[in-house]
């Protein structure tokens, strides 16, 4: 089954960067190179991820670019719908935040160094609105849905894609043997914490809402401009807003902010809202199955 072959090679990957990467770091240390260890260890396992994922495409049968959605005729339409879709239900949440006293209006730093920070935020957002939907809805949903069948690969490529945004970087920034096992657990710790449990359901609501509508239109443009607007107005607000801690029902008790908490169920129930409302299921996709870009 590919899909644990697919499964099996980012946890090899990961085992291989622990091992790894604290000889390389020692090594460019002793070379004279001031490298962080959590950089060293972060390129070595992006670098051995993509490295090995280009490898091994075929072999997994990761689809190509109309498979996995991203080449599709009306795709600026999709694109512009996601966004407003997006922007205004992630706008329903700040609301609720704003007149529970969670977010108060104040711009933080000096107007040259806001617009900088917001290009730099939006640039971000479609960076990572591309990339996960992409992956997450894209190719680990084809795959899934492929090898699971369509309930266990939606199921399965959420629930990733919630947990995955739990981890945390930790562990020691200085390089030793053991250094790359110990972060490499590091990164998982926060799963164990309570704390964790409202933000992942909340991203998994998330990830539903945009499976939903990778499936209603056969393309990933709509989910990526939805991810994308979440994303940036989570980015930029922030340059103009005091996120407060509290209260925590509402905001949530982490980040992404509002994902946690009431505002974040408002948020999301307003964003499938307008999903149904403004994301017609194209006509020419099979009327029993997803989107025929998720089939072997």
């Amino acid at each position: 089954m590919r899909t644990l072959g697919l499964l099996g090679l980012v946890l090899f990957l990961l085992v291989v960067t622990a091992v790894a990467s604290p000889w390389i770091a020692m090594a460019a240390n002793g070379l004279g190179f001031a490298f962080k260890f959590s950089r060293v260890y972060n390129r070595v396992f992006e670098i051995l991820l993509v490295l090995a994922i280009l490898l091994a495409w075929r072999r997994l049968d990761l689809g190509y670019a109309k498979q996995i959605g991203l080449r599709h005729p009306r795709w600026a339409r999709d694109l512009g719908r996601g966004l407003v879709i997006g922007v205004l239900g992630v706008l329903a949440g700040v609301v609720a935040c704003w007149l529970g006293g969670a977010m108060v209006p104040e711009l933080r730093y000096a107007a040259a160094k806001t617009v900088g920070k917001a290009v730099a935020g939006l640039l971000g957002a479609v960076l990572v609105g591309v990339g996960e939907e992409a992956l997450f809805r894209g190719v680990l949903l084809r795959r899934f849905t492929a090898d699971l069948g369509r309930p266990a690969g939606v199921i399965l490529s959420t629930a990733i894609y919630a947990v995955v945004h739990a981890l945390r970087p930790g562990g020691s920034r200085a390089a030793y043997p053991w250094a790359g096992v110990d972060r490499t657990l590091a990164l998982f710790e926060p799963l164990a914490r309570p704390g964790v449990v409202p933000g992942v359901l909340g991203l998994f609501g998330l990830g539903l809402i945009l499976v939903l509508v990778r499936q209603r239109t056969g393309s990933l443009w709509s989910s990526i401009g939805i991810h994308a607007a979440w994303v940036a107005v989570f980015r930029v607000g922030r340059l103009f807003l005091d996120i407060r801690a509290t209260p925590v029902w509402l905001i949530g008790p982490g980040w992404p902010p509002l994902v946690g908490g009431v505002g974040g169920a408002i948020a999301l129930a307003a964003t499938l809202a307008l999903v149904l409302v403004l994301v017609p299921r194209d006509r020419r996709l099979p009327a029993t199955a997803a989107a025929p870009t998720l089939a072997r």
